[in-house]
């Protein structure tokens, strides 16, 4: 498995892995007609436009395997004046979970945003009702922050938690060998 940039080529497999991983993980707070019936396309939609026109501080990296694309991270080097770098996706197919690529997918796009912009901690929304992931990210040293909310694309307001590491550089420092 290797950690690598993303390219427009990986969009499709992208999509479909983030379509996939809600339906999963979100179907207690984002209706099932919505993930069945609109996520895939909108996803397919949104990450050809994020390679199409990408914001100037975005940084995608995937996990690919014999050109499968097994998980992937994308973040926002300096998104937030106080919050600092902003990690907006990080997913990791099913088949391939418990097996280190989502650390590794998380410490590596905590070292680019580090080398982009040094000094500055790392941010996410988690669904309050995402509880697994919440444990990861805390084994991982991040910290609750605050209750917030993500106005997501069903219409849902889905209650959510602020984690931070207040180094994304101490982040980093966490990648398995």
């Amino acid at each position: 498995m290797h950690i690598l940039t993303a390219t427009s080529a990986h969009a499709e497999q992208i999509a479909t892995l983030h379509a996939v991983s809600w339906a999963s993980t979100y179907g207690s707070v984002l209706s099932a007609d919505y993930l069945r019936e609109v996520a895939p396309a909108e996803r397919q939609t949104l990450w050809q436009q994020r390679f199409a026109n990408p914001k100037a501080n975005q940084r995608v990296l995937v996990a690919e395997n014999d050109g499968h694309v097994a998980g992937f991270a994308c973040c926002y080097v300096a998104e937030h004046p106080a919050w600092g770098h902003y990690l907006d996706n990080l997913h990791v197919a099913a088949t391939h979970q418990g097996q280190g690529l989502g650390q590794g997918l998380l410490c590596s796009a905590a070292r680019l945003c580090e080398q982009a912009s040094p000094g500055l901690g790392m941010y996410l929304l988690v669904n309050q009702a995402n509880s697994r992931a919440q444990r990861f990210y805390l084994s991982l040293g991040a910290q609750n922050e605050q209750a917030s909310v993500w106005h997501a694309p069903d219409g849902s307001v889905v209650p959510t938690f602020v984690f931070r590491w207040p180094s994304a550089a101490a982040l980093a420092a966490l990648a398995l060998p």
